[in-house]
């Protein structure tokens, strides 16, 4: 248990009205921005998670992004993301700096379940796979980017089985990088619409990377907010950001993918536990001048290609002019191409791919996915809806087969995002994240 300093500390912003409503509160892990417990929620004596984002309010981007999110959560609403519960009222709507976000409590995560080795029966792979993608596509049909796909972000629950989720049920979480496109929302249909890419990456690893599998291990309750400049977790980072070229929601399926091969290990039937598909040390391609021998073995990029094989100009007809000068240093000595034609490409890449995944029970379904999922070229990759239609979901059974919701209107995405396109300071932010605050206290959800 906490001590009751830490408790103060936690609970430093928040009105004693709002915190009177949740008991048992215990810390259990922080994050680059936020401190998150678990407590009780007196009203309906269910668990739930408490996020606290502290010092929200010290830069305009920053506040930016967690209005993002309070606005994606409200309005996502959907079995396999989690769900926004109620915002603590701070002690005052005027000067408050800290956001005390309450969603739904999840007992694991995929990351802890993959750690753990345990092993998965096909079966249950395949119903974390349809409610991923379901998830997903709810995500996408909203003109939203997740961004920081990977393991630990998505969220496990074995007390929430039910004939639909036998299994248990698996949400999308942290929202915290996530963008929402306003300009693809055209008709209610989400377009691949290019979204200019926001990472920078540095000369040494990813500080958020400090045990090297995408997970965070700092001790709770670190307040102080860390600044951070990633677009998806170094081992589930798709090409095209590694590259620094547009992107768009195709990002996510690529870190689904690789998130894929992880659970496929788990089956009984696997010889070995190799972990990530791809786990580079460094996320910072063509930074090594001269030392090739470096390039190749720690590289990101480089251990993406050593996987699949020498990319064929076809794989590389997306790049710019150049990302694809960049890559030749990165492929091979020569700095060729593959001659390969195409279907010899993709039964090479399928080959790979099943010497990667070291389960005997791998059949063609499965690498059919698997590598619809890793395309280098990311227009070719499935959208989430199409990824479910795809010859490995065939076998599961229809009470299991997630209902993929429709797409919102393109005016109600333009009101929820309307900010996006503006230039707002600290104090227009805080007057518009205590409105929503507000009109979730009218609404029945405040505390």
């Amino acid at each position: 248990m906490p001590s009751s300093a830490e408790l103060e500390s936690f609970w430093a912003g928040a009105a004693p009205e709002g915190r009177q409503r949740f008991t048992d509160v215990r810390l259990i892990g922080s994050g680059a921005y936020s401190v998150v417990a678990r407590a009780t929620d007196a009203q309906t004596g269910t668990p739930v998670a408490i996020k606290r984002i502290a010092e929200v309010f010290y830069d305009a981007q920053e506040a930016k992004k967690v209005l993002r999110e309070i606005r994606l959560l409200r309005d996502f609403s959907h079995p396999n993301i989690i769900s926004l519960i109620t915002l603590v009222t701070p002690t005052s709507l005027e000067t408050f700096d800290d956001i005390f976000m309450v969603t739904s409590f999840m007992e694991s995560d995929l990351r802890r379940i993959i750690k753990s080795r345990q092993p998965l029966q096909p079966e249950q792979i395949r119903s974390y796979m349809a409610q991923l993608l379901a998830g997903l596509h709810h995500v996408h049909s909203h003109a939203g980017i997740h961004r920081d796909l990977k393991p630990a972000n998505i969220l496990v629950s074995n007390s929430a089985r039910t004939p639909a989720t036998p299994f248990g049920l698996l949400r999308l979480c942290d929202f915290g990088l996530a963008r929402v496109d306003v300009d693809a929302a055209d008709q209610g249909k989400v377009k691949k619409r290019l979204d200019e890419a926001a990472t920078q990456v540095d000369n040494a690893s990813d500080p958020e990377d400090e045990d090297g599998d995408g997970s965070q291990t700092r001790s709770p309750p670190t307040l102080r907010k860390q600044m951070t400049s990633y677009v998806v977790t170094r081992w589930y980072r798709a090409p095209e950001v590694i590259l620094r070229e547009r992107y768009t929601c195709a990002i996510d399926m690529w870190a689904v993918g690789c998130i894929f091969k992880e659970l496929i290990e788990l089956s009984p039937q696997s010889k070995f536990r190799t972990g990530a598909i791809f786990p580079g040390r460094y996320c910072i391609p063509f930074s090594f001048d001269d030392d090739q021998r470096e390039r190749q073995r720690y590289d990101q990029l480089a251990v993406i290609t050593r996987i699949l094989g020498t990319l064929t100009e076809h794989e590389v007809s997306w790049m710019s002019d150049r990302a694809r000068e960049e890559v030749r240093g990165v492929l091979t000595s020569d700095g060729k191409w593959s001659v390969l034609p195409l279907e010899e490409r993709k039964a090479q890449v399928a080959a790979r791919l099943a010497e990667a995944c070291p389960v005997t029970s791998v059949g063609s379904a499965e690498l059919a996915l698997l590598q619809a999922l890793l395309e280098i070229n990311p227009s070719e990759r499935p959208e989430a809806g199409s990824a479910l239609q795809l010859a490995y979901f065939a076998a599961l059974p229809e009470a299991e087969t997630p209902r993929l919701t429709p797409p919102p209107d393109r005016e109600s995405i333009e009101s929820a995002f309307a900010f996006e396109k503006e230039e707002l300071g600290c104090n227009e932010l805080r007057i518009l994240i205590a409105n929503d605050l507000f009109r979730m206290h009218l609404e029945g959800g405040s505390s």
